[in-house]
């Protein structure tokens, strides 16, 4: 069952909520807190930092042509359904463990750190699964996300 996040960023993404073209969230572990990046059509982008309890802790925008927006629509309209992007379950530690997913078009793709290929064998949609989420990553490190780390105070 989604969270109110989750429900929340599908819906503000279907309905192009400000020009969203998509939502990319970071769950949280135990020393990241989680965040929503919500990408603007324009560029601009608003990341939303959330306590464990689902509670808004910071907002932060970021202005037009921040993002790569026309490399990220051509690959969301190649992949189309992001539920479809080829994911599985892989290694990681249990508490720093995240999952990165996005929400385009009112679909919530799986974790994009654990893309495979599946039995379908469908090339164009992994090489395309593969490159979107590198672009996700390069994305999250621009904006400097992953360097909200909890602090003793939060």
């Amino acid at each position: 069952m989604p969270t109110v996040m989750e429900q929340k960023s599908e819906q503000d993404t279907q309905s192009g909520v400000m020009g969203v073209l998509a939502t990319i969230m970071q769950s949280g572990c135990t020393n990241i807190c989680a965040y929503n990046v919500a990408i603007n059509a324009d560029g601009s982008a608003t990341a939303s930092t959330i306590a464990s309890t689902h509670s808004l802790l910071t907002e932060q925008k970021f202005p037009a042509g921040t993002i790569d927006t026309l490399t990220l629509q051509d690959l969301l309209t190649q992949i189309g359904d992001v539920s479809r992007i080829p994911t599985g379950t892989c290694p990681k530690p249990a508490s720093f463990a995240t999952t990165t997913r996005i929400v385009y078009a009112g679909k919530t793709s799986g974790d994009l750190q654990c893309i495979q290929q599946t039995e379908s064998g469908d090339q164009a949609l992994l090489h395309e699964s593969e490159q979107l989420a590198r672009l996700v990553l390069t994305i999250l490190v621009q904006l400097k996300l992953d360097d909200r780390r909890l602090t003793p105070n939060q």
